[in-house]
C-alpha cells in the first residue's frame, strides 16, 4: 500500500499587533479637509504675496516716528497728527501679525509660515522701539498745557486714550529707559513661545478606544469628546493618558512658567509697582481688593460645589468621583449633538444684548466669511478662537494703546 503523506497544514496569516489607518480615527491633514470647512484668511490678505507687499511697506513706515520726535508739546494738531500716524501703524500691524500668527498655527512645521511669524514679531519689536519715546514725552507735557490740549477740537477722538495713558506717568520711564524695555520684548516673550510650541506641536498622544470599540486618536480636540463619554473606563482612559504626557515634560513646563513669572516680576519692579499683581490690574484700574475679594468669594463657596459633585457621583451611581467624571451629563442618556449652524445661531442669540450689528458681523464671520475652521485637523490649532486671540500678543505694544 502506497503511504499517505501528511499534507502541509496552511500557513495562518499572522495579525500584526499594531491597528492599520483603517482601524483608528484619527484627524485628517488640514489641506484634505473641505476648503469651505477651513477658514479663509482672504478678508485679511488674498495672498502671501500680498502680505509681502504690505509688511514692506509697513516696515518703511515704520521710520515715520522720527518726525513727531520732541515735538509732542507743540500744539494740540501736531499731538493728534502723532497720534493718528501711531494708530496707523498699530492697525496695519495687527492686520499683519494677525494674518501672520494664523498661518503659522495653520501647521507648526510649516518653517516658510513660521518664518513669516517671526519676520513679524522682528519688525513689531522694531517699531516698539520707534516709537518708545511717546510716553515718556507725553508725561513731559505740563499737566496745565495737556488740559488744554485735552479741551481741543483735534484730540476729542483721543480725549479718552489720553486720559488713560496719563495715569501711567508713576509707572513711566525716561525715553533711553523706555526704549530698552521695548527692545526685550521678543526676549521676554520665549517662555510663552516655548510653551506654545511645545502644547501645540510637539506633545504626542497614542490611541484610545472609545466606548464603541473604536482605536481614536488621542489629541486636544479628541480629548474632550472622550470625557463626555458615558462609559467611565474611556473617560479614565483618556484623562490619564492625556496628562501623562504634560507629567513626562513636567519640567520643561515649569521652567516655561517660571521665565513667565520673573518677566512679570521684572516689569513690575522696572515701573515702580509694587508688586507684579497690582502691575497686572493697573491697565483695567482694579483694586487689589477686588481681586483678593473673587479668590475669597470663590473658597468661601466651595461647599457648594463639593455637594454638586456629591449629588453627581449619587446620581451617576460612582463610588467615587474623579475630575474625568465631571464633564459627562448625569443623565447617561443624554446625548445632545448640533451641527455647526445650530451652534452658530446658539452663539449669536446668547450674544443679542451686544446690538444687532455685532451679531450680524459674527454671523456672516462664522459663516460665509469663514473665520475659522469649523473641525479639528492636524496641525491646526485646537480651536479658531485659539489663534485668533493669540494673534494680539504680537501687536506693535503702541504706547498709545492704554
Amino acid at each position: 500500500m502506497p503511504t499517505l503523506k501528511a499534507q502541509p497544514k496552511p500557513k495562518r496569516k499572522r495579525q500584526s499587533k499594531f491597528p492599520t489607518n483603517s482601524q483608528v480615527k484619527s484627524l485628517p491633514p488640514r489641506d484634505k479637509v473641505k476648503p469651505e470647512d477651513r477658514w479663509d484668511l482672504a478678508s485679511l490678505f488674498d495672498s502671501d504675496a500680498d502680505w509681502e507687499k504690505a509688511f514692506d511697506q509697513w516696515s518703511r513706515a515704520i521710520s515715520g516716528y522720527e518726525k513727531f520726535r520732541g515735538k509732542l508739546g507743540k500744539s494740540s494738531k501736531t499731538l493728534s497728527a502723532c497720534l493718528n500716524f501711531d494708530s496707523s501703524i498699530d492697525r496695519a500691524g495687527e492686520r499683519l501679525g494677525t494674518y501672520a500668527y494664523l498661518r503659522a498655527s495653520e501647521d507648526q512645521a510649516n518653517s516658510d509660515a513660521q518664518r513669516m511669524k517671526g519676520r513679524y514679531e522682528h519688525v513689531a519689536a522694531k517699531a516698539a522701539e520707534a516709537s518708545s519715546w511717546i510716553r515718556p514725552e507725553l508725561m513731559d507735557i505740563p499737566a496745565s498745557k495737556m488740559s488744554t490740549f485735552l479741551r481741543s477740537k483735534e484730540l476729542v477722538p483721543w480725549k479718552l486714550a489720553l486720559e488713560r495713558i496719563l495715569r501711567y506717568r508713576p509707572h513711566t520711564l525716561g525715553k533711553k529707559e523706555e526704549n530698552l524695555l521695548a527692545m526685550q520684548g521678543p526676549m521676554s516673550d520665549a517662555s510663552n513661545q516655548i510653551f506654545r510650541q511645545l502644547n501645540d506641536a510637539d506633545l504626542k498622544w497614542g490611541l484610545v478606544k472609545n466606548e464603541k470599540g473604536e482605536l481614536v486618536e488621542l489629541g486636544h480636540s479628541s480629548f474632550s469628546a472622550f470625557l463626555h463619554s458615558p462609559k467611565r473606563s474611556v473617560r479614565k482612559e483618556a484623562f490619564h493618558e492625556y496628562y501623562k504626557q504634560f507629567d513626562a515634560h513636567k519640567n520643561t513646563i515649569a521652567a516655561s512658567l517660571n521665565g513667565s513669572v520673573q518677566r512679570d516680576v521684572y516689569y513690575a519692579k522696572a515701573r515702580g509697582y509694587e508688586s507684579a499683581l497690582k502691575g497686572a490690574l493697573f491697565a483695567d484700574n482694579v483694586p487689589v481688593s477686588v481681586y483678593d475679594s473673587l479668590i475669597a468669594s470663590v473658597h468661601k463657596n466651595l461647599p457648594a460645589v463639593y455637594r454638586y459633585y456629591d449629588l453627581r457621583k449619587r446620581k451617576m451611581n460612582l463610588p467615587d468621583i474623579h475630575q474625568y467624571d465631571t464633564y459627562v451629563p448625569i443623565l447617561s442618556d443624554l446625548d445632545k449633538r448640533h451641527t455647526w449652524e445650530q451652534a452658530v445661531t446658539a452663539v449669536v442669540d446668547s450674544l443679542a444684548p451686544l446690538g444687532d450689528e455685532y451679531c450680524r458681523e459674527l454671523q456672516r464671520g462664522m459663516t460665509s466669511a469663514r473665520w475659522c475652521d469649523r473641525f479639528p485637523a492636524i496641525a491646526s490649532p485646537i480651536r479658531a478662537s485659539r489663534a485668533a486671540h493669540s494673534a494680539p500678543a504680537a501687536s506693535t505694544a503702541s504706547p498709545t494703546s492704554s
